[in-house]
């Protein structure tokens, strides 16, 4: 397993803990969200978290890739009943899942919940909301340092 799943891995379990909340489907890849609106597997609200980007911003050596900026985004859908749904059926209950994610973000510690794999994750911004017959959706956006120095491909 490589560090890029690991982290994955790490951040979406934390996220899961921390809402406790069985109502929500957690995944770990991006998707439209107008391909969201045919799905019926999802309770309430879906959380997903994928990489998004990275820059190499320190080399060592003989030009090796030592820390990156990796960029993550998390996708919060809301489940509505109908299409004249008003903000309380969509756009509020997203608004208290994008709260308790960013409070949520203080108190990650990336570092040890990852084995030092990624060593900051910080809440750099949102997209607008989109809102569908079915499903609202907003993306967060994090950004993280990580160590490219280190073993990818065989974390320990």
């Amino acid at each position: 397993m490589g560090q890029s799943r690991t982290i994955l891995n790490a951040v979406l379990d934390s996220i899961a803990v921390a809402l406790n909340d069985q109502t929500i489907v957690y995944e770990q890849y991006r998707q439209n969200p107008v391909e969201i609106e045919s799905r019926n597997d999802i309770p309430r609200a879906r959380i997903s978290i994928y990489e998004q980007s990275e820059v190499v911003t320190t080399k060592v050596d003989a030009e090796f890739a030592n820390l990156a900026r990796t960029r993550y985004g998390i996708d919060i859908s809301v489940l509505r009943a109908y299409n004249r749904d008003d903000a309380s059926k969509g756009e509020l209950p997203l608004a208290d899942l994008k709260d308790a994610i960013v409070e949520w973000s203080k108190t990650f510690d990336a570092s040890t919940a990852t084995t030092a794999y990624i060593y900051t994750f910080g809440y750099e911004g949102s997209t607008s909301i989109t809102r569908n017959p079915r499903y609202v959706t907003q993306t967060l956006n994090f950004s993280s340092v990580r160590d490219l120095f280190s073993n990818q491909t065989n974390p320990t």
